[in-house]
């Protein structure tokens, strides 16, 4: 069945393209834009590493991106782009497509619109999930780690596949849907994310599903939003796995996210909650002494705008990764691992100051209580890492 929605995908994508190039060929006007960003950053920590060894002070955190935009009629949209991210351990700085896609709209009308996306697409999630690439397009130099994990930034950001989207005008405001179907990316951070480890074996085919739907008022004063998705990962161990490891199955990845947001003069009142129930049983090994599992978090953040060049922001983040064992001493006395391992309470502040179009830069201090989001690449043994633990991070960044 994967192999033949594959197939289809492919199908039906070089068909995109052909129309695309006979449009191409008899447009007079054709609109092309290519943009890019440099983004370097600093972490520096009391106890713990982020990105990289940040308790001596890291700039192992850069991101270099080009992207290129083509509206070749009213209809078609072509979009891509390319970056190399380096994040201490987790990313390496390898040249990787975020997106790829035809954006073909077959449906406008006073009432509102609808297209298809095919390609490599982004995931439509919550409300910063699709703007999370570009530091411009970001809240905050981090986003809260209990939704947007950077420790699995690839699996959260983009899908082989296609998304049906549509939006329909009120009187008072719009709704926008959009339906993704595809297969989610892979790579080995996210076997460290979800299995804690970089087991023999990998994963193999991928697929899932995601559905977003938002409201908005006419003036963006209030919006609001709900995800709801599944991702299926099969695991493929190449040989008879070891006592523990897991061998040949599945991971089943259930998302709800409930996204709002208030917007007034300089001020912005955003919360997002999110649940996931993830389901390992299949796979076996240690896994099979805790099968099934689900987390839940949530943030709730507050930002000013003291113009249109400096704003400031205060927010709270909640991470349990087991909601029914928010303190950890389940998992403690069941692996041996240390309690503070299962969540992490989160609160920061920042500023952000844009002095011209081209430059952004951005300080932010978070004083963090558990380790449930840190990446294991950087911290390799769980026993090391500190409960109590404070984050210094700053960044700059260039675009053209």
């Amino acid at each position: 069945m994967m192999l033949r929605l594959c197939w289809l995908n492919r199908w039906f994508s070089a068909l995109l393209f052909s129309l695309l190039w006979v449009d191409f060929v008899a447009a007079d006007d054709i609109d092309w834009e290519v943009n890019g960003f440099v983004t370097q950053g600093f972490s520096l920590t009391d106890d713990n590493n982020f990105y990289g060894k940040s308790e001596s002070g890291s700039f192992d955190f850069r991101e270099l991106g080009i992207s290129s935009t083509t509206r070749l009629s009213e209809r078609f949209l072509v979009s891509g782009q390319l970056v190399s991210r380096r994040a201490g351990e987790v990313d390496d700085g390898k040249l990787s497509v975020d997106y790829a896609l035809v954006d073909y709209r077959f449906l406008e009308q006073q009432w509102g619109h609808a297209g298809i996306q095919v390609g490599r697409v982004k995931n439509p999630f919550g409300f910063y999930n699709t703007t999370r690439d570009v530091a411009f397009t970001r809240p905050s130099i981090m986003l809260p780690q209990s939704l947007y994990f950077d420790r699995a930034r690839n699996l959260e950001l983009s899908s082989d596949g296609l998304i049906l989207y549509g939006t329909k005008m009120l009187s008072g405001g719009r709704i926008k849907s959009e339906l993704l179907v595809g297969a989610p990316r892979k790579d080995k951070n996210v076997e460290y994310a979800y299995l804690n480890d970089d087991w023999p074996g990998s994963f193999d085919q991928t697929r899932g599903y995601l559905w977003r739907t938002e409201y908005s008022l006419n003036d963006y004063s209030f919006i609001g939003a709900f995800t709801y998705g599944n991702f299926k990962l099969d695991f493929d161990h190449p040989s008879t796995p070891a006592p523990g490891a897991p061998g040949d199955g599945r991971l089943d990845l259930g998302v709800i996210v409930l996204s709002l947001q208030y917007n007034w003069d300089k001020w912005s009142l955003t919360g997002e909650y999110f649940r996931q129930d993830v389901d390992w049983g299949s796979l076996g090994g240690v896994f099979s002494l805790k099968p099934e599992t689900a987390s839940e978090s949530f943030y709730l953040q507050l930002e000013h705008r003291f113009t249109s060049e400096l704003s400031m922001f205060a927010r709270r983040d909640v991470f349990y990764i087991d909601e029914d064992d928010k303190d950890g001493k389940k998992t403690e006395a069941l692996l041996g691992v240390p309690a503070y391992n299962q969540y992490a309470f989160d609160w920061t502040l920042g500023v952000g100051w844009e002095p011209s179009s081209h430059w952004l830069f951005r300080a932010e201090w978070h004083k963090v209580e558990g380790t449930g989001w840190l990446a294991t690449q950087d911290n390799p043994d769980q026993t090391k890492k500190k409960e109590n633990w404070d984050l210094f991070l700053l960044q700059a960044t260039y675009r053209f």
